[in-house]
């Protein structure tokens, strides 16, 4: 009897041991899990601070031909980076990449609750697709600086109206972030352990996280007032922290730990000092004057010692929990944001509203239209992909919007050039085509696609020779 007892204890002490294995094994699967949805929004903020570069230096290469202040904020170029950003097949930019980041995601969201997935998958879905579209961004506004002639005012127009869509799908991307962080910490909430580790760093740097994300919404905001009033609490948990990393005994470390924290001990005194500055004096430098103190403390000072480009404070705090065994969950790092600086003439030049009627001939050619073609829709600014959908036969065209040329004599091919067209409110706006050329298979034809509200894409191809011109109608809902 005695044996059957102690065989029946030692059979539930070991269930007792394999099902409580399992639910550990269970948590640190989905801790895992939700962390790849971080990495993945993390990493993908290190694309954007090169797009967001590149979309700064556009902006000053415009403020030169309209008397703007202009300054040489940096010296990156698109040929300086891979072919896609966020993809980088070469493995020269990212360790693993926003993409396959994306893909593990997705792949090992099984490990958590339905509900919490199919959400989360949506939300990075929507963020991924913003990323695609700002990666052809930088490529089409390169181009339309590089190959028009930028003393036209139009071009001019067509150039602003790119980089300021460009700020509605960087702020559009940051909602999808912050929607994605909710999520998360509404499901997955970090639960206060009893662990040393949790102690002396996590509890400590998640109060840190707190206030940073607070000063971010803060100078997003351009509420300089406010995000200096905010950048107390930040200076005292960032030292709390700080105080916290000092009592790391380094000895004991790891050589990898060892080299973790004291990068983060070296950025995070940095960040102190740069908050420090800002609170006694938020005046910016002269380069950054046109754009305010808010926008140079948050993208230069606060997220160069935040991000991975940087060596930041989450970057190398997400490393320190990686490295002590990876059991909590990470901080969002934070993408830059942007904004455009124009010129007084180029906003009056926008207000200007569309002709009244539709031209029946224009620069000589009768003007056709195929009601069939119209466009409906309820967009502020309407983006059009221009490009040639049949063989190439090297037609050339120009565009005319409104009454003024936003394209000429422009050789077109399978790559898309993307405008965006300011469309009038309650009125027709007129689009023609214009022949430069016949090609070598004439008509001259050109494809013109769009997105629609509901982001499905449509096209209409045109067609002109030296007699006609192609014209379709777009009224704004």
């Amino acid at each position: 009897m005695y044996y059957i007892k102690r065989l029946f204890f030692l059979t539930l002490l070991s269930v007792t041991f394999i099902t409580a294995n399992a639910q550990q094994n269970q948590q640190v699967s989905q801790i895992n899990a939700v962390n790849n949805y971080i990495s993945f929004a993390n990493e993908s903020d290190h694309g954007l601070l090169i797009i967001h570069r590149l979309l700064e230096l556009y902006n000053q290469e415009m403020n030169k031909l309209v008397n703007l202040p202009h300054y040489r904020l940096n010296v990156f170029s698109n040929a300086d980076f891979p072919e896609n950003i966020f993809e980088d097949k070469s493995g020269s930019f990212y360790r693993v990449s926003p993409n396959e980041l994306y893909a593990k995601a997705l792949k090992e969201s099984s490990a958590l609750s339905p509900k919490f997935s199919s959400k989360a998958n949506e939300i990075i879905g929507n963020m991924k697709r913003i990323l695609d579209d700002l990666e052809k961004e930088r490529y089409s506004i390169g181009t339309l600086v590089a190959n028009t002639d930028l003393k036209r005012i139009s071009n001019l127009k067509n150039v602003y109206a790119a980089l300021d869509a460009c700020v509605v799908k960087f702020d559009s991307y940051e909602a999808e972030r912050k929607e994605l962080a909710a999520l998360i910490a509404r499901m997955y909430s970090a639960t206060r352990k009893n662990d040393s580790f949790y102690k002396a760093f996590v509890g400590p740097y998640n109060e840190y996280l707190q206030d940073l994300h607070q000063m971010f919404n803060l100078l997003r905001l351009e509420n300089t007032a406010e995000a200096v009033k905010a950048g107390q609490p930040l200076l005292k948990s960032a030292k709390k922290l700080s105080k916290e990393l000092e009592d790391v005994e380094i000895g004991k470390l790891t050589k990898p730990q060892g080299l973790v924290v004291d990068e983060l001990k070296m950025v995070l005194r940095k960040q102190i000092s740069n908050l420090e500055k800002f609170i006694s004096n938020p005046t910016p430098p002269e380069e950054y004057e046109l754009y305010g103190s808010s926008y140079y403390f948050y993208n230069i000072q606060l997220a160069g010692t935040t991000n991975k480009y940087g060596t930041g404070v989450v970057d190398r705090g997400n490393e320190w929990i990686k490295a002590n065994g990876g059991n909590y969950i990470y901080g969002f790092e934070r993408p830059h944001f942007y904004k455009v600086i124009r010129p007084a003439a180029i906003q009056e030049e926008e207000k200007k509203v569309a002709v009244e009627h539709a031209p029946e001939v224009d620069e000589n050619r009768k003007v056709v239209v195929d009601k069939e073609k119209s466009i409906s829709i309820d967009v502020e600014k309407l983006l059009i992909e221009v490009y040639d959908n049949q063989e190439f036969d090297h037609d050339t065209i120009s565009l005319k919007f409104n009454g003024e040329w936003i394209l000429q004599k422009q050789l077109i091919t399978k790559e898309p050039i993307r405008i965006y067209l300011p469309l009038v409110k309650g009125q027709d706006n007129y689009l023609i085509l214009y022949a430069d050329n016949l090609g070598t298979i004439p008509p001259n034809t050109c494809a013109i696609r769009w997105v629609n509200e509901k982001g499905k894409y449509n096209e209409v191809v045109l067609t002109s020779d030296y007699n006609t011109s192609e014209m379709i109608v777009i009224r704004r809902k």
